[in-house]
């Protein structure tokens, strides 16, 4: 990579509006500070800087370039470096014009690149078929959009065509639902790679508006309440013991849990002896309790092993993938058992998942909880990363977000489901804000009685 793009790329992991020439040769760790005036001068004639004084410099972010820099870089972080080098051009160039090729159809020294590349970013995904390795470019996905627009380089294959192979290649080769026969099991992997060659699957790049001046309203009325509870730190246990119950059992039945307001009680204050009922119906009455240990205790972080703990902890017991991403095909069903959406196909769950992650990291300080934790409950669903557990743990992620905030957590009422899915459904295509107003007003009632 020329030394140039490299500046570049520190400056946007920098993060700072502005560098002196100084704080430059730093980064690229130049021994004399006069070294790095070279390189300064070609990015202002290329227009990819710009000079705001003496010696102080920063990014053009109108330059398209830089705009696919800083946007690979906010991806890729670190890794962004290895993809803006001579060798990713040529071997962009070769996949431009034939989509897929096999390990010896590569030079040796064009192999460990590419290698390097499918192992680090989403550019190149590579499949292990046999005893041999066939890669292609992930041509539908925005980074490597962006990349080939860098470096100026149109596809020369039939995209159409591509896709239609994608998608045949996937559906043949995916795990089988055993309790599905064979053509439904396939035509299901066909219908989730198409949603998620079409992007369906993913709504963080989809968002339009985020910022709601209205939501604030929240934040005076969840002040006032900690201010009603710090008066008496007796009431607050018993007003959380007794929220617990409730969300416990709603939680559960929108799955279809079938014990009681009551059964749910006893298990969670006497224990689960009294309670004859469905073994499986009460494991999943004492998981929630657990689950629900983890998001109450705010020094947790959300990260994807985060997650997976919580999927362990709905799941112990009950399923053998319990905590691991499912390795089949699945979707959302309603109760008819009629297919309502696609979900993430197995081979994308877990980078859809760190890209999760990573945008609320992102946006973790500058977005509304509110906000955060209805993105997240939402990309969450649509990605559909387990086997089983996924809404509850959904829902967790959601006010695990809230409270680590220092927001009290809501309720999500089993009576009241058909409203709550309709603002997943209705969130698809970016649009937030019906959403928003839900569940601001969801909370403002639940917060009057909390």
């Amino acid at each position: 990579m020329n030394k140039e793009i490299k500046i570049l790329i520190k400056m946007c992991l920098g993060n700072k509006e502005s560098y002196t020439s100084e704080e430059l040769a730093i980064l690229m760790n130049l021994k004399y500070h006069s070294g790095i005036h070279p390189y300064l001068r070609k990015l202002q004639n290329l227009n990819y800087i710009t000079k705001e004084g003496k010696g102080v410099y920063s990014l053009n972010k109108m330059n398209a370039k830089v705009k696919i820099i800083e946007a690979i870089t906010a991806i890729f972080k670190q890794d962004a470096e290895s993809l803006f080098t001579t060798h990713v051009k040529n071997i962009l160039q070769r996949f431009s014009v034939e989509p897929t090729l096999k390990s010896h159809e590569l030079p040796y020294h064009n192999l460990r690149v590419v290698k390097d590349i499918a192992r680090k970013t989403r550019i190149i995904y590579s499949i292990h078929k046999g005893n041999s390795v066939i890669y292609l470019i992930r041509s539908w996905e925005e980074p490597t959009k962006m990349l080939l627009d860098f470096f100026d380089i149109d596809l020369k294959f039939d995209e159409e065509e591509y896709r239609h192979d994608v998608i045949k290649f996937f559906s043949a080769t995916t795990a089988k639902k055993e309790h599905l026969p064979d053509d439904q099991s396939k035509e299901l992997a066909e219908l989730n790679i198409k949603h998620y060659l079409d992007g369906k699957d993913f709504i963080l790049s989809k968002l339009r508006e985020t910022d709601f001046p209205l939501i604030t309203v929240i934040d005076v009325l969840t002040e006032k309440k900690r201010k009603e509870f710090y008066s008496n730190i007796f009431e607050i246990e018993r007003r959380i013991t007794d929220w617990k119950i409730k969300y416990i059992y709603n939680t559960d039945k929108i799955e279809g849990n079938i014990l009681t307001m009551q059964d749910v009680r006893t298990i969670l204050t006497i224990g689960n002896e009294l309670v004859k009922k469905d073994k499986k119906a009460i494991l999943e009455t004492t998981n929630s309790r657990t689950a629900l240990d983890n998001i109450f205790d705010t020094s947790n972080e959300l990260t994807v092993e985060f997650i997976k703990k919580l999927n362990l902890a709905t799941q112990q017991g009950i399923g053998e993938s319990a905590g691991n991403y499912k390795i089949e095909d699945n979707c959302v069903i309603n109760d008819s058992g009629i297919l309502v959406d696609n979900t993430t196909p197995p081979e994308f769950v877990d980078e859809r998942v760190r890209l999760l992650v990573d945008w609320y990291n992102k946006n973790n300080n500058t977005l509304h909880p509110l906000v955060l934790a209805l993105v997240v409950h939402n990309q969450f669903v649509y990605i559909h990363p387990f086997d089983d557990g996924n809404g509850r743990v959904a829902r967790l992620l959601f006010n695990f977000i809230l409270i680590k905030h220092g927001y009290f957590p809501i309720i999500f009422y089993n009576d009241m489901k058909e409203k709550y899915y309709s603002h997943i459904r209705g969130t698809k295509y970016g649009d937030i804000k019906q959403a928003v107003y839900y569940y601001v007003e969801l909370y403002r009632e639940q917060l009057e009685v909390f």
